[in-house]
């Protein structure tokens, strides 16, 4: 049975499948002894070696993807040490990098889900699969997500729902779903809810707020999808999604989720029985992780 080359490379982690297809035709991936275009299917049997390195036993072991939610904090970059910080401020080039942070995972590579820059914080989803982040990326636009903002609020008898939920912002007219004063906060400072019907609107957050004449000093994304950022995890920490969860990420993206590797070793309880994976347990939290 064969299957497209570059979705296959993807699948096991090697990157995501428009990386894998500009490796391509920059002669980076060779197939069966040629320089491998998009479209190329490979087959058992065949040979596929990537920047100089023979991948062909990868891709014979059934990928299970892994997932992660790790909670990025302000001012950290994920891959890149260069960008700035809302306001101007340069990001440290010696600054440890989200990637830097994680697992190293044999064979693959974490690619971000939800893309964030080094000033954007909160719920950063990772994967090992090339094709499920390139697939939410693209659906982007449709999947819903809610952030936390930290706002000034000079007036102490400030009314929230005199908010609008609509925003210009980029050229473009941005609504919002909900807009809720969660309370919180010192002084001045309150913490509202905003819900958006579509991920990737952190500055359009910011700029929300600010067209009302309110500062806003953080703006952290809570939720993508249907996943939620737990309260219990901290700053720079991240944790596995379970088997459920995963699933559901997949539906997501339109995806059937890869089958899960058999004959591996599992873990055994003092009986001798095959001891459940631990999963994880993401709370509906109404305020960002501390």
């Amino acid at each position: 049975m064969s299957e497209r080359l570059h979705k296959l490379l993807a699948q096991h982690g090697l990157g995501s499948r428009r990386e894998i297809e500009k490796w391509m035709l920059a002669g980076r991936v060779i197939l069966n002894n040629k320089p491998a275009q998009p479209g190329d299917r490979y087959e058992n049997g065949d040979r596929v070696v990537v920047d100089g390195k023979d991948v062909t036993s990868r891709l014979l072991v059934n990928a299970t993807a892994q997932v992660i939610a790790y909670h990025k904090p302000q001012g950290q970059p994920v891959e890149a040490r260069s960008g700035y910080l809302p306001g101007g401020d340069a990001v440290d080039p010696a600054a440890e990098t989200v990637l830097e942070r994680l697992p190293s995972v044999r064979g693959a590579r974490w690619l971000a889900i939800n893309t964030m820059q080094a000033g954007d914080s909160g719920l950063l989803l990772l994967t090992t699969d090339g094709r499920l982040a390139d697939a939410l990326r693209r659906r982007s636009e449709s999947i819903p997500a809610a952030y936390v903002a930290r706002v000034l609020v000079p007036n102490p008898e400030f009314d929230a729902s005199t908010l609008s939920n609509v925003v210009r912002y980029d050229e473009q007219t941005i609504e919002f779903k909900s807009i809720e004063d969660i309370g919180g906060g010192e002084g001045t400072n309150r913490w509202f809810r905003v819900e958006s019907p579509r991920a990737h609107r952190r500055a359009a957050v910011r700029a929300l707020f600010e067209s009302r004449g309110l500062g806003v000093s953080r703006v952290i994304q809570v939720r993508f999808g249907n996943l939620e950022l737990p309260r219990d995890l901290p700053r720079g920490k991240h944790r596995a999604l379970n088997p459920a969860q995963v699933r559901e990420l997949y539906e997501l993206a339109g995806l059937e989720a890869p089958r899960a590797e058999h004959g591996g070793t599992h873990r055994r309880d003092r009986h001798g029985r095959a001891a459940s994976p631990k999963r994880a347990s993401f709370t509906d939290s109404r305020r960002p992780g501390r």
